[in-house]
């Protein structure tokens, strides 16, 4: 006769991450810190104004504490600018490769958009003045980064902000 009573114990025993593995995957993912380091904007002006459009470099650190490697599938978020008092969406980002995440260190992810006139023509104003007169304003990115472990997706949000200006 079988003894079926063993099985429950066993997992009890051993707990949930030899049953899903994926869960201490999970758990490093979320200590990662993710922060705004570098926000580098130029406006390229054009005639007619519709052809003028915003160049930005984006650079997002992500600090892991833990001891376990891990690595980005993609990264997205949405960018905004706040200045003179109100919030300007201005698209999304995506940071087109992984990324490899060394324990106890620090990656950066690098990507550089383009942004068009007419996508930006409610914020062009309060993004000229931070970006061509140095005015105050806030850079924020909010997103979530996919990671893949032992062949299951899961995705981490994050929100991260930079001042620039004076």
């Amino acid at each position: 006769m079988r003894c079926l009573w063993a099985l429950p114990v066993f997992v009890v025993l051993v707990g949930c991450d030899a049953i899903n593995p994926t869960l201490r995957y999970q758990e490093v993912a979320r200590q990662l810190r993710f922060t705004l380091d570098r926000v580098d904007a130029r406006i390229d002006l054009a005639f007619p104004p519709e052809r003028s459009h915003l160049r930005i470099l984006i650079d997002v650190g992500v600090d892991n504490p833990s001891d376990q490697w891990l690595r980005t599938r993609h990264v997205a978020g949405e960018l905004h600018l706040k200045a003179q008092g109100c919030d300007y969406a201005l698209g999304s980002v995506s940071f087109p490769q992984g990324a490899e995440i060394a324990p106890k260190g620090r990656s950066t992810l690098k990507v550089e958009v383009a942004l068009g006139y007419n996508d930006l023509k409610t914020a062009w104003g309060p993004l000229s003045g931070a970006v061509m007169r140095h005015e105050p304003a806030t850079w924020s990115l909010a997103g979530e980064a996919r990671f893949e472990a032992l062949g299951i997706e899961f995705g981490v949000p994050f929100h991260t902000q930079k001042e620039s200006g004076r």
